[in-house]
C-alpha cells in the first residue's frame, strides 16, 4: 500500500502540472478575447481549490473541496460548444479529483466504492491522452481486488494495465503491477507463476535503481522459496534483501526479514543462529515499533528459553513480549539477577581455588611421605570441601529459581493488571454512544426535518453517522491522537447544540505545548465529562449556555490535563433537582472512566486523576491523563 500511495503522488502531481500549463494557456486566450467568462471563473476556482486540499490536513475538509471540483469539472466538460483546450482542462481536473476522491473513500474502508470510483476513472480517460492514469487506474483496481480477496478480477485487470505500462514503457509502473500480479498468483497457491513475476519485477526495479522496491522484491522471493522449503536459496534472497535495506537504514524492513530469517533457522535446527536473528530482529522492532514483530519474538523466544530451562533468558523473553516502557520499568530486576548470578560464579570460583589449595597440600603430605593418620584427615577435610560445595551449589541454585518464580509471577500479575484495565476500557467505551444521546440527537434532527431547516438537519444525520462510525472505529483501539479524541467531541457537541432553543456555545483549545497528532490518550475518555455539563450543568439553565474544554500538559510533561468547564447551574442546585426527581440517574459512563484513569493512575503512580471544582460561573472538571507513548 505505501507503494501505491507514493505512486498515487506522482501521478498527482503530474497531472496538477498540466492543469496548470492548460490553466496559463486558456486564461491567456480568454483575456485576449475576452469571451467565456463562466469558464475562467470556474478554472480560477478548481485551481484554488486544488491547491487547498494539497495543503489541507483535515482530511474530511479536503474532501469536501475535492467534491465541489468533481462537480463543477463534471458539470463543465459535458457542455456542447465548448472550445477543445477548455474540455481538455475540465476533463484532467475530473479524473485527478476523482483519483483523489478514492483515496478518501479508501481511507474509510469501503474498498466496493473505491472500486466503483476507479471504474468511473477508466470510463471517463482516454488511451491517447491518459495512458499513464489508465496503467495507474487499473493498478489500483487490481490491487483492491486483492484486498478484497477476489483474485481472479484483481488479475484481469493488473494484465490491462501491465499492457498500457508496457506500451509507454514506464518500468516503475510496470514493476508495480509485476510485484502486485506475483501477489495474486501466490495467494492463489501457484509459486512456480508467482516467482516468474517476482523475478521480473526485481528486474526492473534492479534497472531502475530502487532500492527500496528492489529489498521488498527480494523479500517477496525469499518468502516463496520458503514457503517451498527451498531454504538455502530462501536465506539468500533475505541477506540480498538486508543489504538493500541496509542502504536506506529502513529498520522497520530488516525486522521483518530477521524474523523470517528466525522461522528458516529454527526449521534446520540451526539454533544458535535462529536465537541471533530473533534478538535482531527484537531490536530492530522496537527501533521502528513493528508491534507485529516484537509480539512475534517476544513470545516465541520466552517459549525457546522456557522448554531449554533457561529461566533468566526465559523471564527476559517475558518482557520482550511487554512494551518497552515496562522492559526499562524491569532494569532493576535485571541487574538484581545478573549481580545475583555475578556473586554465585565469584563464589565459585573462591570455592574452587580452596579445593585446589588444598589439594596442592595433600601433594606436599604424599610427598613427605606422612603417616596414614594424616592422609586420613586429609581426605575427609576434602570430602567435607566437596560436600559444603555442592550443599553451596544446591543452595544457590534453590535460591536463585525462587527469586525467578517471584519475578514470574509479578509478571504475571502485571498483565492480569493490563487486562483489567482493558475490560474497564471497554465498559466505559460501550457505555459512551447510550441510547439517551443517541434518541437525543435523533429526536433533535427529527424536529429539524418537521419545523426546521431540513439543509441543517440533512448536515447533523451525516454527522451523527460519522460521529457513530468513528466511535465504532475507535472502540476497539487502547490508543488514539488527541486529534481524533477533538475530531469526535466536536460532532457529537454539533449535535448536542441542536437541543437548545436558547444560545449554547462551545470551544475546543489546545496549549502551544501539545502536538494534536503526536500526543495520544485512550479513546471517548473526556465525552462523557462534556455530557455531564450539559445535562446536568446547563439544561436546566436559563440564557446564553457554555461549555468550553481546554488541553494542557503538566509541568512534567508527563500527563496531559485537560479542563472541562461550564457557566451551568453548579453541582449543588443540579443535586438538588435530581433529588425531586422520583428515578435518580447514575451516571456509568463517567464511573466507567474514572476506573479507567484510577487503572491508569496505578500503573503510572499517578493520584487524584479527577477533581471536581465549584465556581461562580459554574462547574469545572479537572482530568489528569498519563501520557501513552
Amino acid at each position: 500500500m505505501k507503494a501505491i500511495n507514493a505512486l498515487f503522488i506522482l501521478v498527482m502531481k503530474q497531472i496538477r502540472l498540466i492543469l496548470f500549463h492548460l490553466f496559463l494557456l486558456l486564461t491567456f486566450n480568454l483575456s485576449a478575447q475576452s469571451l467565456f467568462t463562466d469558464d475562467v471563473n470556474d478554472t480560477l476556482s478548481v485551481d484554488k481549490l486544488g491547491m487547498k486540499i494539497e495543503l489541507e490536513n483535515n482530511s474530511d475538509i479536503a474532501e469536501k473541496w475535492n467534491l465541489a471540483i468533481i462537480n463543477i469539472a463534471k458539470q463543465r466538460k459535458t457542455i456542447k460548444g465548448i472550445p477543445n483546450l477548455i474540455r481538455v482542462y475540465y476533463e484532467n481536473a475530473y479524473l485527478s479529483a476523482l483519483l483523489n476522491q478514492a483515496y478518501f473513500v479508501g481511507r474509510k474502508g469501503n474498498i466496493k466504492k473505491q472500486i466503483d470510483i476507479y471504474f468511473e476513472v477508466i470510463k471517463s480517460a482516454n488511451l491517447k491522452n491518459h495512458a499513464k492514469v489508465l496503467a495507474f487506474t487499473y493498478n489500483a483496481i487490481g490491487s483492491a481486488f486483492i484486498e478484497e480477496k477476489e483474485y481472479q478480477k484483481g488479475l484481469i485487470n493488473l494484465n490491462k494495465g501491465l499492457d498500457i505500462a508496457t506500451q509507454l514503457n514506464d518500468k516503475n509502473v510496470k514493476g508495480l503491477i509485476l510485484g502486485n500480479i506475483a501477489v495474486v498468483y501466490r495467494e492463489l497457491g501457484d509459486l512456480t507463476k508467482s516467482l516468474e513475476f517476482n523475478y521480473k519485477n526485481l528486474a526492473l526495479m534492479r534497472e531502475v535503481n530502487n532500492p527500496n522496491y528492489t529489498a521488498r522484491s527480494l523479500y517477496k522471493i525469499a518468502l516463496i522459496y520458503k514457503d517451498k522449503k527451498e531454504y538455502d536459496k530462501s536465506i539468500d534472497f533475505f541477506n540480498q534483501s538486508l543489504i538493500e535495506s541496509k542502504k536506506l537504514d529502513n529498520p522497520d524492513h530488516i525486522a521483518d526479514v530477521n524474523a523470517q530469517l528466525y522461522d528458516i533457522y529454527s526449521a534446520q535446527n540451526k539454533h544458535s543462529l535462529a536465537e541471533k536473528c530473533l534478538i535482531n530482529a527484537y531490536q530492530f522492532a522496537v527501533k521502528s515499533k513493528n508491534l507485529e514483530v516484537l509480539q512475534k519474538t517476544g513470545v516465541k523466544i520466552y517459549q525457546v528459553f522456557k522448554n531449554e530451562k533457561k529461566y533468566p533468558k526465559a523471564l527476559e523473553a517475558l518482557e520482550f513480549a511487554m512494551s518497552s516502557k515496562d522492559s526499562l520499568n524491569k532494569e532493576e530486576n535485571k541487574n538484581a539477577i545478573l549481580k545475583a548470578e555475578f556473586k554465585y560464579e565469584t563464589e565459585k570460583k573462591e570455592a574452587e581455588i580452596k579445593l585446589l589449595a588444598q589439594e596442592k597440600q595433600i601433594t606436599e603430605l604424599n610427598s613427605q611421605r606422612k603417616n596414614a593418620l594424616i592422609y586420613g584427615i586429609l581426605a575427609a577435610i576434602l570430602a567435607l570441601a566437596i560436600i559444603a560445595y555442592f550443599s553451596f551449589k544446591r543452595f544457590k541454585e534453590k535460591k536463585a529459581n525462587e527469586l525467578l518464580s517471584s519475578q514470574l509471577e509479578d509478571a504475571q500479575r502485571r498483565i492480569e493488571i493490563e487486562q483489567k484495565a482493558t475490560e474497564s476500557e471497554l465498559k466505559a467505551l460501550k457505555s459512551q454512544m447510550n441510547p439517551h444521546f443517541m434518541f437525543n440527537a435523533l429526536n433533535s434532527i427529527q424536529e429539524q426535518f418537521m419545523y426546521g431547516d431540513k439543509t441543517i438537519a440533512n448536515e447533523q444525520m451525516g454527522n451523527f453517522t460519522d460521529l457513530t462510525r468513528q466511535i465504532l472505529t475507535v472502540s476497539g483501539k487502547k490508543k488514539i491522537n488527541l486529534s481524533t479524541e477533538i475530531e469526535i467531541l466536536t460532532k457529537y457537541l454539533d449535535l448536542e447544540k441542536m437541543r437548545f432553543t436558547e444560545g449554547f456555545e462551545y470551544t475546543i483549545s489546545l496549549s502551544d505545548k501539545i502536538d494534536e497528532d503526536y500526543h495520544q490518550i485512550p479513546p471517548m475518555l473526556i465525552q462523557p465529562f462534556v455530557e455531564n455539563s450539559i445535562k446536568h450543568g446547563l439544561l436546566h439553565k436559563q440564557g446564553d449556555k457554555r461549555v468550553s474544554v481546554r488541553f494542557d500538559l503538566d509541568e512534567k510533561e508527563e500527563a496531559l490535563i485537560c479542563m472541562v468547564a461550564d457557566n451551568g447551574i453548579g453541582r449543588t442546585k443540579s443535586a438538588e433537582l435530581n433529588l425531586k426527581r422520583v428515578k435518580q440517574h447514575v451516571s456509568f459512563s463517567t464511573s466507567a472512566t474514572e476506573e479507567r484513569l484510577r487503572l491508569l493512575g496505578n500503573h503510572f503512580n499517578q493520584e487524584k486523576a479527577i477533581v471536581y471544582e465549584d465556581s461562580n460561573q459554574g462547574t469545572i472538571v479537572r482530568i489528569t491523563i498519563p501520557l501513552i507513548n
